[in-house]
């Protein structure tokens, strides 16, 4: 049995694998692949959010920090965007902002039938069917 710190840091660590792992067809390297994520994952945030030691102070405090000076190249997102379905490109910072500003957390892009139908919405929100997102008008 294990205490309710270890559990809820257990399933913290499932769901940021989850996340990171990569789609495919090969179910043996999926497996793998999490397994290897959350394991890591997992030590990491029970090593440095569990024991109780003394830090020095300049040593990284908060979740965010501690995962980013564990894994270098990650970068603390401030709103996560969910795409549903396929996804056609890398996510302006327009429709981003926009989201943020709107609450939508899941869309749908429409940008691979645009040259069939311009006017139709480059994004669309899954959860609110009046919130669609066109690209900014240049000036």
């Amino acid at each position: 049995m294990i205490d309710k710190d270890r559990s809820i840091v257990t399933q913290v660590a499932a769901k940021i694998a989850a996340d990171l792992t990569p789609e495919g067809t090969d179910t043996d390297k999926i497996v793998s692949d999490f397994t290897y994520i959350f394991e890591n994952v997992r030590d990491v945030l029970i090593e440095n959010c569990l024991v109780e030691m003394p830090r020095p102070a300049s040593a990284p405090s908060t979740p965010s920090q501690i995962i980013t000076s564990t894994f270098p190249g990650a970068t603390e997102v401030d709103w996560a965007l969910e795409v549903v379905g396929k996804q056609h490109g890398e996510l302006p910072n327009w429709l981003i902002d926009a989201c943020k500003r709107d609450g939508v957390t899941r869309i749908y892009d429409n940008r691979d039938g645009l040259a069939q139908n311009p006017k139709r919405p480059w994004f669309k929100a899954v959860d609110d069917k009046e919130k669609a997102y066109w690209a900014p008008r240049s000036k």
